[in-house]
């Protein structure tokens, strides 16, 4: 992903460095040493280590220790209710059961589960069921009851309670109330948190995943603390940037210089979260202008959660706001999502050189249900990839898991292809090449958090950050990049995972 050299035949390490990058007789030149290990790739494909630029780790090391309900595992509410069922027989009367990753449209019933449906399957367990999106869950009888949430229970802003329409009570169903049940559940074991980062760990490698961002709005003292610890005992090895709560900023100042941070842990962006409820939108774009100055003003990079066309008008209007009372070069402020975007607000991202980091995998595993709800008149706007590079748009990927899975193939899929799972095709006209879909994964994504200086290419001095893939994705069709794996992942010149071990 050089683009004075895109190709070459070797390339040398040396430590966590790249030394050289050339023929085989130039390379073999430079790093002459009867200690070398020479790796043959044998005709495979040799890349920069994928960046996923927006994904959730310590959420999904969490949902890997789970009950999956996705819908690769359960097709109905009657699935759930089993699944739940089998694990009642495995807990303790009391303690809480989490499940994850139910998608209301896979489910045969064609809707949310309600607590009514849980309470069949347990009576004496508080069960949290949390939607594909991470936005929702369902709770039974017992976790409203622990939660407080009744009859008289109001809904916090930015919330919604779903309601018996006969009744009145809450069926159980919430929405963007995870905070509020985040009081209650109990935190996981210190055990449970090391066996879910080193399961995440595995899957990131797995992915050819060498850094990753974690956009996560929750992330405070705490959360870095955790995450300190665990790197410092070797179970969290792809490097990792934390996003900053906006109540936390004040406080990672502090840990930024009694921390310092390094290439494997570091703090990034201020994050801000828009949300969506129907066609309301909390907070409104004059609130969130009011959050987003004093972050900027501090010389905070600013990162807002914006999913459909109002909220990306909002986050694109509070960003443009703050530049325009204090103008900064180089603040690379992040809009992550931007499901639909017209050309109107193409334009302005554009204009205030605002960042997009997007989620191509969705495209292929939400596809079917976007063509399904999404007005027919906005699905032109769905992921304009074409669109926003067209107009100079800094475009990077990622794949915010655990909503779907890290797999940046999938992502690259998405981007060139444009197709569903279900093979439909989910506006191809906003489809992008192989190779500035690869871009998204390295070089953009580094971008995106000002790491272009050493990771996303293949240059001599930057990190050994590497993958080797079964083949080359640009000498594919699109139709074959999903069954490209990776083979091998280097992260800082060491071998970290390997396919056949």
């Amino acid at each position: 992903m050089d683009r004075r050299q895109p190709r070459a035949q070797a390339v040398a390490v040396q430590g966590e460095r790249i030394l050289a990058v050339g023929s085989d007789d130039e390379v073999l030149r430079q790093s002459r040493s009867p200690k070398a290990e020479v790796i043959d790739c044998r005709g495979q494909a040799l890349l920069p280590g994928f960046i996923d630029a927006h994904c959730h780790v310590l959420a999904y090391g969490a949902s890997l220790l789970a009950l999956d309900c996705s819908p690769d595992a359960v097709s109905s509410i009657g699935d759930i209710q089993a699944a739940v069922r089998r694990q009642t027989e495995v807990t303790a009367a009391g303690r809480w059961i989490r499940a994850v990753g139910y998608s209301e449209v896979d489910l045969t019933e064609g809707r949310h589960p309600t607590r009514w449906d849980l309470d069949l399957a347990a009576r004496d367990h508080p069960v949290r069921l949390i939607h594909r999106s991470g936005h929702a869950c369902v709770l039974n009888s017992v976790a409203l009851r622990l939660c407080g949430i009744g009859m008289e229970s109001e809904e916090p802003p930015g919330g919604y309670m779903e309601r018996d329409p006969e009744s009145g009570e809450p069926s159980g169903l919430l929405l963007e109330m995870n905070e509020l049940v985040d009081r209650v559940v109990p935190p996981l074991s210190r055990p449970e948190l090391v066996e879910g980062l080193r399961l995440a760990s595995e899957r990131f490698l797995a992915a050819g995943i060498t850094s990753v961002v974690d956009a996560s709005h929750t992330n405070g003292p705490s959360e870095w603390e955790l995450l300190r610890r665990m790197r410092q005992e070797g179970h969290l090895l792809p490097r990792l940037t934390a996003m900053v709560g906006l109540e936390h900023r004040e406080a990672a100042a502090r840990w930024r210089e009694s921390e310092g941070g390094d290439s494997f842990l570091e703090l990034g962006a201020v994050k801000i979260v828009i949300k969506e409820l129907g066609e309301e939108i909390y907070p409104e774009e004059d609130t969130l202008a009011e959050m987003v100055s004093p972050s900027h003003a501090e010389g905070w990079q600013v990162s807002i959660h914006a999913v459909d066309e109002r909220a990306v008008a909002a986050a694109a209007g509070a960003l443009s706001r703050a530049l325009a009372q204090a103008p900064r070069q180089d603040h690379r402020h992040r809009i992550e999502h931007c499901g639909v975007c017209p050309p109107s607000l193409v334009e302005r991202i554009a204009t205030a050189g605002l960042t997009v980091v997007t989620q191509p995998s969705f495209l292929y595993y939400n596809g079917d249900r976007y063509l399904r709800q999404v007005p027919p008149q906005k699905q032109p706007y769905l992921y304009p990839l074409r669109s926003l590079l067209a107009a100079d748009v800094r475009l990077a990927g990622g794949s915010d898991c655990p909503v779907v899975g890290p797999e940046v193939v999938t992502g690259l899929y998405g981007a060139v292809a444009r197709r569903s799972k279900g093979g439909q095709s989910v506006g191809g006209e906003e489809g992008i090449s192989v190779e500035e879909a690869l871009g998204l994964y390295t070089t953009a994504a580094a971008y995106a958090f000002f790491a272009e200086g050493e990771r996303g290419s293949i240059v001599p001095a930057r990190l050994a950050d590497l993958v080797v893939l079964s083949g080359d994705p640009t000498a594919c069709p699109p139709g074959e990049l999903l069954s490209l794996r990776p083979q091998m992942t280097i992260v800082g010149g060491q071998v970290a995972w390997r396919a056949d071990e």
